[in-house]
C-alpha cells in the first residue's frame, strides 16, 4: 500500500464527528486538520495529531491535507468544493454536491481543471444490500429493470424550527438535501438516463415542506416514484424501496437496510448467477420441466426454470453505515493512486442533482 493521505475534515457536527471516528479506522487516510467555524467543536472533534482551523482557508493552506471532506450544510458543498480545488486537493464531499445545477457544473469544472478527484458521499452505494441488488438486477437474472419505489418516512424530532434543513437557500429543499441518495441509487439500475420528472411537496401548518414526492422517467425502460416524508416519531421511521424487473422482486427495508427480499422467475444463466450471489440463502420453490419452461408475457416468450426466493439480512446497520462512508472514501484514495476507478463519478452526482431540481422545481413542487 502507498503512503497514507493527508485529510482535512471541515464541518464538525454530529455528522463529522461519526466520520472522523470512521476516517481513523482507515490506513489509507490520517486525519491531519479539522475546521469548524466553532473552535472549540472542532478542537473536541479532532484527533489529537490535527491542526485545528476556524477558517476553512487555512484548512487549504495545510500541506499536510491532500484530501479535504466536506461536511458542512448543502448551500457551502460547491464553493468549497471550488476553492478545495483551486487548493490543489482531492474532494470528498457529502450530499448534495451542490444546491443549483450551475453550481454542481462549477465544481466538477473546478475539479477537472485542478485535474484533482471529486466524489459524492453516497453511501447507498457501498451498502452490502444495495451492493446485492444492483448485482442482481444488472445481471438480468430476473429479466430487464422496469420499475423502482421508494417510501421514505423519517422523523423530525431533531430537526426545530430554525434549523437549516427547513431552508430551502441552504439545504435545496427535502428533494435535494435527501432524495438524491436515492435518484442516485434509481440512476444507478436504470439502463438509460431519465427523461422526464416532476414532483410535488405539502407543507405543514407553519409552512415548512415537510413531505415531497417525484415521478422519473427512464425512456421506455422504467418508471420511478419517491416519497420522502419528514413527520415521523422516531421509533416508527420506516424506508422501503421496492424494484421491479420483468420477472422479480426486490424489496430493500430500512434507510440504512436491514433486509432484502427478492422472488422471482428466472433461466439457467439466470438461475447460476443468483447461486453464486446469495448461495445458501437462495431457495428453489420450483423447478420448471418441459412444457412448464415456456411463459409469455409483456409481448415476449421466455424459457424459464425455476422460481426462486432468498432473505438476506445486515443487522448491523450502524456498523454498515460506517463501512459505507469508509468504502466511499477508500475508493477515492485508490482513484488518486490510480488503482482504480471512481465508483461514485462527479458525473453521478451531477445527474441526481439535476433529478432532485427538475422534481422540487416542478410546477406542484415549489417549496
Amino acid at each position: 500500500m502507498a503512503e497514507p493521505l493527508g485529510l482535512g475534515l471541515v464541518g464538525a457536527g454530529g455528522f463529522g464527528v461519526f466520520c472522523l471516528a470512521a476516517f481513523a479506522e482507515m490506513p489509507e487516510v490520517i486525519v491531519t486538520a479539522v475546521a469548524d467555524t466553532d473552535l472549540d467543536r472542532a478542537r473536541a472533534a479532532a484527533p489529537p495529531q490535527a491542526a485545528i482551523y476556524a477558517d476553512y482557508r487555512a484548512l487549504l493552506d495545510d500541506p499536510n491535507v491532500q484530501i479535504v471532506a466536506i461536511n458542512t450544510p448543502p448551500h457551502l458543498h460547491a464553493s468549497m468544493s471550488i476553492q478545495a480545488a483551486q487548493a490543489s486537493k482531492h474532494i470528498f464531499v457529502e450530499k448534495p454536491l451542490a444546491t443549483t445545477l450551475d453550481d454542481g457544473l462549477a465544481a466538477v469544472r473546478a475539479a477537472k481543471e485542478a485535474n484533482v478527484l471529486l466524489t459524492v458521499d453516497y453511501v447507498l452505494r457501498y451498502h452490502p444490500l444495495h451492493q446485492l441488488a444492483a448485482q442482481i438486477v444488472h445481471s438480468g437474472a430476473f429479466g430487464s429493470f422496469q420499475h423502482f419505489s421508494l417510501e421514505n418516512f423519517a422523523t423530525d424530532e431533531t430537526l426545530l424550527r430554525g434549523h437549516w434543513f427547513w431552508d430551502q437557500a441552504q439545504s435545496g429543499g427535502i428533494h435535494v438535501e435527501h432524495g438524491v441518495h436515492f435518484f442516485d441509487i434509481c440512476n444507478h439500475l436504470a439502463s438509460v438516463k431519465p427523461d422526464f420528472t416532476s414532483g410535488c411537496a405539502q407543507p405543514r401548518a407553519d409552512g415548512r415542506v415537510d413531505r415531497v414526492s417525484a415521478t422519473v422517467r427512464y425512456g421506455d425502460s422504467a418508471l420511478a416514484t419517491f416519497f420522502h416524508s419528514f413527520t415521523q416519531i422516531r421509533s416508527i421511521e420506516q424506508t422501503t424501496i421496492q424494484i421491479n424487473c420483468a420477472r422479480g422482486h426486490l424489496t430493500v427495508s430500512g434507510w440504512i437496510p436491514t433486509d432484502l427480499t427478492l422472488s422471482g422467475l428466472t433461466d439457467k444463466a439466470g438461475l447460476n448467477t443468483l447461486h453464486r450471489l446469495l448461495g445458501t440463502q437462495l431457495e428453489i420453490m420450483e423447478h420448471f420441466q418441459g412444457p412448464q419452461r415456456r411463459f409469455l408475457h409483456g409481448g415476449t416468450e421466455d424459457h424459464l426454470v425455476a422460481h426462486i426466493r432468498a432473505h438476506v439480512t445486515a443487522p448491523d446497520r450502524q456498523g454498515d453505515y460506517k463501512r459505507a462512508i469508509q468504502s466511499g472514501l477508500r475508493n477515492l484514495v485508490r482513484a488518486i493512486w490510480k488503482e482504480e476507478a471512481l465508483i461514485v463519478t462527479p458525473e453521478d452526482g451531477l445527474l441526481s442533482l439535476s433529478v432532485a431540481l427538475a422534481a422540487r422545481d416542478s410546477t406542484c413542487g415549489q417549496s
